[in-house]
């Protein structure tokens, strides 16, 4: 710093001598003794001597005045103050681009993978990434298909068709895509799972959950023993394919049978819980749990009491990991995501529980190594006719809110008339 104020003051005197040269009165002449010319300046308050030595050399002294001063530091500082942000942003790293995720739900193995210049952050919950998606400067998210309406407006066009071009026709839903029938994708769809019932110790129960499917969640033998997911939609759509009916159906109100169903599934309920269903059920609270595959694959190796099974006599019902692009998002890693498909990333992916929506073909061989293999991917014919829970309007909603309320109703008064008896 001193440098610059230094050369700043050298600058400053040496133009006021030029000035001085023009605008100083004749000296007189050396008469070989010192002498002392007093010179008048344009500037009051300023003084300068001239003082003959014995040499004949002339030194000069020149006292500053205030605006000199200020000048002279002026210029000192600003010049430190360029130089600080030159090295500021010659030397600052580059700002680094984000992917946000869900506590939990982002399969380690990939996201250490992520290119130079990206890094992996999380939130606590998708309402907590959500509100981020509003507020920080994010360029993906990964989050669950039923989240796109929601999300829709805050989105841009995911773009890159040559990795939508591969995947199973399962995943070409618009429901997944999130950009309807004739809108562009909003969402790459990276992982699919399905809805499956977990039990703990509880060999008689798995035997007969493969024979009756969904119907099971009904059965009197398991009340007060199944930890259901907190989704009224999600628990309709079972109750209705347990029926054999679509999962998709619309026109619940005449729906044979679903009132009665719906509430003896509701009825045998011990919890409702979507974010720590398998932890309540591996503690003991509870016996059998319906939880989304890739929750669960990642534990059925380290806890020997748990079994998982997905119901063969109804279509899968699917849920979905998808990464989506938010406005003002930059450049997609694309060779990232392509290597999610290949190699060690794809084991890493299926040993968590994610599975890529490629035809079995493509996810060979490490498809086959793994012991829940037929969990992770039902097979391409099952994924042909496996159904995805469609957007519902705002009537078709109140449906579904008419007839669960109705259910919990039963539930509640069931329970009010147990404990008085």
């Amino acid at each position: 710093m001193w440098f610059f104020i230094i050369k700043a003051h050298s600058l400053a005197k040496e133009r006021n001598l030029r000035r001085d040269a023009w605008t100083a009165q004749p000296a007189a002449p050396w008469s070989g003794e010192p002498s002392h010319v007093r010179r008048s300046d344009p500037d009051k308050g300023r003084v300068a001597r001239l003082h003959l030595l014995s040499r004949g050399k002339v030194a000069v002294a020149q006292v500053l005045t205030r605006r000199q001063l200020l000048t002279t530091l002026g210029l000192g500082l600003g010049a430190v103050a360029g130089l600080r942000l030159w090295r500021s942003r010659a030397f600052a790293p580059a700002e680094r681009q984000r992917l946000l995720h869900v506590k939990g739900q982002g399969p380690k193995a990939w996201l250490q993978q992520l290119p130079k210049g990206w890094v992996a952050q999380s939130r606590s919950t998708m309402e907590h990434l959500a509100a981020a998606l509003q507020t920080e400067a994010v360029d993906l998210a990964m989050v669950g298909e039923a989240w796109l309406p929601h999300l829709r407006p805050q989105l841009q066009p995911f773009g890159a068709p040559e990795l939508l071009e591969p995947l199973l026709k399962a995943a070409q839903d618009p429901a997944v895509l999130g950009g309807g029938v004739t809108a562009a994708p909003v969402a790459l769809p990276w992982a699919f799972g399905s809805w499956v019932m977990v039990f703990r110790n509880q060999p008689d129960w798995v035997e007969r959950s493969r024979g009756e499917g969904w119907s099971l969640l009904a059965a009197e033998a398991l009340q007060d023993a199944w930890i259901l997911p907190a989704s009224p939609r999600v628990v309709v759509a079972l109750a209705l394919q347990s029926l054999g009916a679509s999962a998709n159906t619309t026109n619940l109100a005449s729906m044979p049978g679903l009132a009665a169903r719906l509430a003896a599934v509701v009825g045998r309920a011990r919890a409702f819980d979507s974010r720590h269903a398998l932890t309540r059920l591996v503690n003991g609270h509870g016996s059998a749990a319906v939880v989304p595959s890739w929750t669960v694959v990642p534990h059925l190796l380290r806890d020997q009491r748990l079994v998982a099974v997905r119901p063969t006599i109804s279509p899968p019902l699917l849920n979905w990991q998808v990464l989506v692009r938010p406005r003002r998002a930059g450049p997609i890693p694309t060779p990232w995501l392509q290597a999610s498909t290949k190699g060690g990333i794809l084991n890493g992916l299926l040993q968590a529980g994610f599975c890529p929506p490629l035809p079995m073909e493509a996810l060979q061989p490490q498809l086959a190594r793994q012991p829940a293999a037929t969990l992770l991917h039902p097979g391409d014919e099952a994924m042909a006719r496996a159904e995805t829970l469609q957007p519902f309007t705002p009537e078709q909603q109140a449906q579904v809110q008419q007839v669960w309320d109705e259910a919990m109703g039963e539930r509640l008064h069931g329970a009010g008339a147990g404990k008085a008896a």
